[in-house]
């Protein structure tokens, strides 16, 4: 069961392609089935870790018709950021986690905040808040809801325009980062940003 709060539900009406989604790498198995309520995932390319532990990741997303992106900061960074960029230009949508892939969790990397920049696109941030879940005993906490378990949808768009991206990267990436936070909810306490 999906439940979108009106504020996001008039984000997503008046939000069109190329777009980046940007969700907690916690909630990204549960993110990969509920944006495809969202959106078309054909038209989404999901940035995925080079991983081998990433392979369960790739195969749904795959499953789900998302196209796949595979890179990270230390492992094809410079490629994964030409693919997205080059899926971004053809009118497409972009999923990343900004904490991925391995955190430390909720920390908000750079390379996100510069992706949006350098294509010139908004950036909506959404997070999925779900009361009945499993959490993993993993660095993220990984978010699995429930069988019928109520998804919250909140959306919270950053423009191009927006005087975010005037900052210093430092200082743009932490106030992003509070963007996102402001729309999650967690059973623990969040930690500082690093």
């Amino acid at each position: 069961r999906i439940h979108v709060d009106p504020a996001s539900k008039e984000t997503l009406d008046t939000s069109t392609p190329p777009r980046i989604w940007a969700t907690w790498h916690n909630r990204s198995f549960a993110a990969a089935q509920v944006l495809t309520r969202l959106t078309d995932p054909s038209k989404v390319a999901c940035l995925t870790s080079p991983s081998k532990m990433a392979a369960w990741e790739v195969a749904l997303f795959r499953f789900l018709d998302y196209k796949v992106v595979r890179g990270s900061t230390t492992r094809r960074s410079i490629q994964a950021v030409i693919e997205l960029l080059r899926a971004l230009r053809g009118g497409n949508d972009v999923g990343i986690t900004p904490d991925g892939p391995s955190g430390p969790l909720y920390s908000f990397q750079q390379g996100t905040a510069a992706l949006a920049q350098k294509a010139s696109v908004p950036m909506l941030f959404f997070s999925l808040n779900c009361r009945s879940a499993i959490r993993l005993n993993t660095w993220d906490r990984h978010l699995i809801p429930l069988p019928f378990a109520r998804i919250e949808v909140r959306v919270r768009k950053v423009d191009p325009t927006d005087p975010v991206w005037s900052l210093e990267p430092e200082k743009a990436t932490t106030e992003l980062r509070r963007v996102c936070l402001e729309i999650t909810e967690d059973p623990f306490k969040v930690p500082e940003h690093e």
